[in-house]
């Protein structure tokens, strides 16, 4: 995994980054995934966190925001809230063979989990294609699939997504167990795929 590559920040209302061909763990979910009250009281600790803490961000300032703040995120998702569209056997299909498709392409797909109402995947972008660009193609294409079958045209995904640039062999193996235990965890719904080489990551 790449960490050499200069740095790219993406400004949103969360921080992105990419760097080239390095590993990145992305996390999106549904639209209605989180209630507004709870996204609203997470979004006010957030800024006023950001406030304090003006980028660019040391590796401990950027530990406390992803541990803070994603953690939040998180528990909320695995309580399984909102609309739980995934967890209908045809729409997860649907968005493991999207994630699946340019596979060794555009991208080594390390892992994923495709949860009731969140997906995480952990990948590597390869040559041109930025980590940006292939996500938004992931949402895109199953965001118009998931709605042509069910009939509706309002938002399927949330717009922002929540990622994390690998910084080293140790959180990558971290994330490994993250995605392949997700189910587990959440009580066990939701589907993980670890790739096979990658299998030893998920041991205790």
């Amino acid at each position: 995994m790449s960490t050499e590559s200069p740095i790219a920040k993406r400004s949103a209302n969360l921080p992105h980054w990419e760097q080239g061909e390095t590993c990145v763990f992305v996390t999106f979910r549904l639209a209605d995934s989180i209630p507004e009250s709870k996204l609203g009281q997470w979004q006010e600790e957030r800024d006023d966190w950001l406030s304090r803490h003006p980028q660019p961000w040391n590796e401990e300032e950027k530990n406390e925001y992803f541990t803070e703040f994603g953690n939040a995120l998180e528990k909320w998702l695995d309580d399984g809230l909102g609309s739980c569209a995934l967890e209908y056997p045809d729409n997860r299909e649907l968005v493991c063979n999207a994630l699946r498709h340019f596979d060794g392409e555009r991208y080594t797909l390390f892992a994923f989990t495709v949860m009731p109402n969140h997906v995480h995947v952990l990948f590597s972008p390869i040559g041109d294609f930025g980590a940006s660009g292939i996500l938004h193609s992931w949402k895109s294409f199953t965001a118009h699939k998931v709605r042509r079958a069910v009939g509706d045209s309002g938002s399927f995904w949330q717009k922002e997504s929540w990622d994390r640039l690998i910084r080293d062999d140790r959180h990558f193996a971290k994330v490994v167990r993250y995605i392949a235990r997700n189910p587990r965890n959440a009580g066990g719904a939701g589907y993980a795929y670890v790739r096979e080489d990658l299998l030893l990551h998920t041991a205790p």
